[in-house]
Order: C-alpha cells, then sequence, then structure tokens
C-alpha cells in the first residue's frame, strides 16, 4: 500500500512538499519498539547508512498469557558513518512479534488532511484526541551551495485512518528557518500467520532530498482510554516465556529499509521480557 507523505512550507511548499527524509525513520523506530523489554542498544548498518536506537518500557514484567498497557521511551538516530548526508529512504517495512499488540478500537481518529500544515499547536487543537505519542526532533536542512543547517522542533504521533485501514500518522514541525510542516503515513495490518503479526509500512516520495534529513528523536509513547467503561491501551505487550520459566528472549521485529541506490538494509531485534505474576 502506498500512502503520500505531504509538507507545507509557506516560502516554497512547491520544491519541499514531499521533503521529509528521515521522520518516516523516526516513526519506524517508534514501531520497531513499540514492545521491547529492558532498555538496549541496536545497531543496524550497511556501507553508508547507520540506524541506532534505544527503548525503556514500562512495565518489565507482562503477562505469560494475554497482553497489558504498556509506556514506551524512544530514542534514534540516523547517520552516515563516514560523515556526510545519510542515503534517501524510500520504503519502509516493519514487522512486529504477534506478543505485541496495537489497539485502537474506540480511539479517536485524526486525518491526514487535518495537520498536513498545521504547526505543532494547531495540530493538537485539531487531533489532541487521536494522540498515542510525542517528543523532539534534531534535523540538518540542506540547502543549495551551503552546509547543512541544524534546526529542531516537535514531533507527534496520531492515530489515523484511510477508509478502512488504520494508519499511525507522524507530525514533524519546525520553525527555524522557516516554518515547515511535515506527515507521514504508516499503513497498519494484521498479518495471520508466523512469527510476526502486525506490519507497518510506508513508501516515501522520490523527492526527498531538497528540505534535509532528521538525524535524532526522542519519543514517549503511552496512550491510555476509556471505552465502554472499560480502561483500553494503544500499546499492549506479553511475555511470550515458556512454561516454568520467568524470562525469555525472542524476536521484537523485523525492518526492512529500502534506500536509494542500494539494496535493502534488513534486521531483527531480538529482546527479552519477564512474567508477572
Amino acid at each position: 500500500m502506498n500512502f503520500t507523505t505531504a509538507a507545507s512550507n509557506p516560502r516554497d511548499s512547491r520544491n519541499r512538499g514531499e521533503s521529509e527524509v528521515k521522520a518516516a525513520a523516526a516513526a519506524l523506530i517508534v514501531l520497531l519498539t513499540c514492545c521491547v523489554t529492558g532498555a538496549a542498544a541496536t545497531v543496524v548498518q550497511d556501507g553508508s547508512v547507520r540506524v541506532t536506537f534505544l527503548a525503556q518500557i514500562s512495565p518489565y514484567k507482562l503477562p505469560r498469557a494475554g497482553t497489558a498497557p504498556i509506556s514506551v521511551f524512544v530514542s534514534g538516530h540516523v547517520a552516515a558513518p563516514n560523515g556526510g548526508i545519510p542515503p534517501q529512504l524510500r520504503r519502509l517495512q516493519i514487522e512486529v512479534n504477534r506478543h505485541g499488540l496495537l489497539q485502537s478500537r474506540g480511539l479517536p481518529v485524526c486525518r491526514a488532511a487535518e495537520i498536513r500544515t498545521a504547526t505543532t499547536q494547531r495540530a493538537l487543537r485539531r487531533c489532541a484526541p487521536a494522540l498515542i505519542g510525542s517528543g523532539r526532533f534534531w534535523a540538518h536542512i540542506v540547502l543549495p551551495d551551503q552546509a547543512p543547517y541544524p534546526t529542531h522542533g516537535r514531533l507527534l504521533i496520531f492515530n489515523g485512518r484511510q477508509g478502512r485501514t488504520q494508519l499511525v500518522l507522524a507530525h514533524i514541525f519546525t520553525s527555524n528557518p522557516f516554518p515547515s510542516s511535515f506527515v507521514v503515513a504508516f499503513a497498519v495490518k494484521r498479518i495471520e500467520r508466523g512469527r510476526y503479526g502486525t506490519e507497518m509500512s510506508a513508501t516515501l516520495p522520490s523527492a526527498l532530498g531538497s528540505w534535509g534529513y532528521v538525524d535524532r528523536i526522542k519519543l514517549n509513547l503511552g496512550r491510555k482510554y476509556n471505552l465502554h467503561g472499560r480502561r483500553l491501551s494503544y500499546f499492549n505487550a506479553a511475555c511470550p516465556a515458556p512454561k516454568r520459566t520467568d524470562r525469555a528472549p525472542f524476536a521484537l521485529a523485523r525492518a526492512s529499509f529500502y534506500f536509494q541506490g542500494r539494496k535493502a538494509l534488513h534486521g531483527t531485534v531480538t529482546k527479552a521480557c519477564g512474567v508477572r505474576g
């Protein structure tokens, strides 16, 4: 499935209208780590690109059967190991272990059109009920004949939908050196068989390099809400430990990074969890 990435810039929205390079990578890191237990840095590298991320969840111990609500902290960094600008990211695909569950039933929905040209404050006014995470990003804007210009801003994650397809919407905004707003939509679908139970994917447009790249993020994720008197959570997880054991390693997620002009980069994230009770 292909979903659009939109941008708004009062100075030159046409040239930068599809210029979101690593906000998508930021959302990828979020989705990769939605069910992580403990904290450990993971590095995926191939040639001229390196992705490093760290994740923590609370609580650490989870039920053996069923799932429990979790909150997640994520930080990540995208870089070119030898310096310079990382290659352009074209497509992402993430498969999450079926012991992790994204639950959005009854949660308010944000539409991409509502936040596509919005500042952070306006995006929150329009879609705060659908917010599932927030944090900050640090980026470098690439301008012709100039060195990359550092900037930073807010990063918001919303529960979204397009037709019958569940989405995760990543919204970033910066006002320095000029106002820029971006939205990246990730499609979410269930996988019926195998180790992984949920797939998230986003196809990015080709004209991504004219704005710049996000190289570092920090995010706090965790949304609990009420539905018909029941307390629900968007992020949930279980610990798939065998009987008579209280701790188990498992393959959390498998990710595929598709960069411009190179072979796909694949990585599997392995974590451990503890059994509650």
